[in-house]
């Protein structure tokens, strides 16, 4: 099992934010990660969201890297009902899971004002154990089985 334990001042004012990198396709970040290519991926801020069973991506992320656009939307219950929400394939790298990367599917969402491009849903979660430590103002993040 590998870690990363995340200690942030004030969980209160921001939640669990973990720095990643999203990648366009599994090529795409073997042959950055193998050959050292110049390829295109981005460094995010995602916020953990445990509510969320599916992660998203601020438009403007995946419209930099292109990413592919299912035909079909998701339907999201969220803030004021159901939403039809454009959903994309992607790669996340987190640095609790090495030298690998999960394919993952993603919604589109506007994350413009926020001081982050994105969440981790319950899709990554599964891969992970999450713990959150109220008391000491901490969390811990560790990959399982990947």
């Amino acid at each position: 099992m590998y870690g990363l334990q995340k200690t942030m001042e004030s969980l209160e004012d921001l939640g669990p934010v973990v720095e990643a990198e999203v990648h366009s396709s599994e090529q795409s970040f073997l042959n950055i990660k193998n050959f050292h290519t110049s390829e295109s991926f981005s460094n995010v801020r995602l916020l953990i969201d445990t509510g969320s069973n599916i992660s998203g991506l601020d438009r403007r992320v995946i419209k930099h890297l292109g990413l592919e656009k299912y035909t079909l939307s998701a339907t999201v219950d969220g803030v004021g009902g159901l939403h039809e929400l454009s959903r994309y394939k992607c790669v996340l790298y987190l640095s609790i899971f090495q030298d690998k990367a999960l394919p993952i599917d993603v919604i589109e969402g506007n994350y413009e004002n926020a001081p982050y491009q994105g969440i981790i849903g319950r899709d990554v979660l599964r891969f992970c154990s999450f713990t959150y430590d109220g008391w000491s103002n901490t969390f811990k993040i560790l990959a399982i089985d990947i």
